[in-house]
């Protein structure tokens, strides 16, 4: 069976949090992104930079264009990398404005000009579809041709903004008794263009090389690093193959921009801001993304919004067992809430206006364990129950055995 880290991605990233364990943890240690004192001194406020990108999903469009798909595809990848970024900051209650820069590394021999140039405008384009609902200001960024050591192209960006402290939302906060509210990635929001897939911008690499078939192997090597040959490119359909459902082929499916939720987190926010303890944005860990955050709490996640028809597609069609597919993939519940009874009704009234599918997927328990915290999701396809659990390092506590 494949998996991620076969693939030469770690959908959990602990290296990485094993390599910044030292580091400063900002003034909010147990948020969802990293929160700094305020860059202009002011111990009301805090600042936030993040950095983030489209990741692998970019040789999808470009082999996308290379099969005929017109080059404004690349645009959809500018989306990606920007609210791959504004969301995990609306995570934390980040949504009045932004400053934004890019930074994207090409081969120039692969990627031609005319696609950064669909990038620059995608950039644009979103910002405007965006500006009903916060201020982002474009700043620059830096394009450069470094074809010996980039295959295709990589494109990532830069965030930052300035909020009041008092207003942060501060995950480490969810506890026992607080109710989890799901919203679906796929459909179409009031803001979208078009139906939305929900495949957001995360885990490409096992997706690609789960369903797509040998043949772009063959045509497209500069797709893949030559140490996972034999499990490139493992797949049975083309992008051309039609997803059960809907009006998109797999390629289109594929490709289909990332959802912002900010537009959403900012009228939640105002209505129901004290009733909001945590919010997760399901990126990459999947719906396993609430593990690191609160202290010996358990997920229990009982009564999930359906996987909708991508995903179904992917289930179905792959050669990813599903404990595999859930700490990898959103799947059709890329935003997760922890809140009070209270509000619950309140932030699902919201989402309504939104067009935006939100249900009461579960709760959050004491964990079966002190020192670890876990997630159980309920497969609302297979009914299985699927497990996952991390050990939470802190000043307080050391490790007492290996994570499971």
């Amino acid at each position: 069976m494949l998996t991620y880290k076969k693939l030469g991605s770690d959908a959990d990233k602990d290296a990485v949090h094993e390599a910044t364990k030292g580091l400063d943890k900002g003034l909010f240690p147990g948020a969802f992104c990293f929160i700094a004192p305020d860059i202009a001194g002011d111990d009301q406020y805090c600042y936030l930079k993040h950095t983030d990108g489209a990741g692998s999903k970019v040789n999808v469009a470009y082999m996308a264009t290379r099969e005929g798909f017109s080059n404004d595809v690349w645009k959809g990848i500018a989306h990606d990398s920007l609210v791959m970024n504004i969301d995990d900051m609306a995570a934390v209650g980040a949504t009045e404005s932004f400053q934004l820069t890019n930074c994207i590394d090409r081969n120039p021999l692969i990627i031609s000009d005319e696609a950064i140039s669909k990038i620059i405008d995608g950039y644009s384009e979103s910002i405007e579809e965006l500006s009903d609902y916060t201020k982002i200001d474009m700043c620059g960024g830096e394009t450069a041709d470094t074809g010996n050591n980039v295959r295709t192209v990589v494109v990532n960006s830069d965030a930052s903004s300035r909020m009041k402290r008092k207003d942060v939302v501060d995950a480490s906060q969810t506890s026992k008794g607080n109710v989890l509210i799901g919203f679906s990635s796929y459909g179409k929001a009031k803001y979208e263009k078009e139906y939305n897939s929900g495949v957001s911008s995360n885990g490409f690499t096992l997706l690609t090389h789960a369903i797509l078939n040998p043949s772009y192997k063959k045509r497209y090597p500069e797709t893949y690093d030559e140490n996972i040959s034999d499990s490139a490119y493992s797949g049975k359909f083309d992008l051309e193959t039609r997803i059960p459902g809907t009006d998109m082929t797999l390629g289109t499916a594929m490709l289909s921009p990332t959802r912002s939720y900010l537009p959403l987190i900012k009228k939640l926010l105002k209505n129901n801001i004290d009733g909001i303890k945590g919010i997760f944005n399901c990126t990459g860990g999947g719906l396993t993304k609430p593990i690191r955050f609160g202290k010996d709490v358990k997920y229990v996640m009982d009564d999930m919004i359906d996987p909708g028809p991508f995903f179904r597609f992917v289930y179905e069609n792959s050669k990813i067992e599903p404990h595999e597919l859930y700490r990898t993939f959103n799947m059709g519940t890329r935003l997760i809430i922890s809140c009070t009874e209270e509000v619950v009704e309140s932030i699902l009234k919201d989402a309504i206006s939104f067009n935006i599918e939100a249900k009461r997927i579960g709760r959050v328990e004491q964990s079966s364990e002190e020192g670890v915290n876990e997630v159980e999701i309920i497969d609302p396809i297979s009914k299985r129950v699927l497990k996952y659990e991390k050990i939470i390092h802190d000043k307080n506590s050391t490790p007492k055995r290996k994570v499971l």
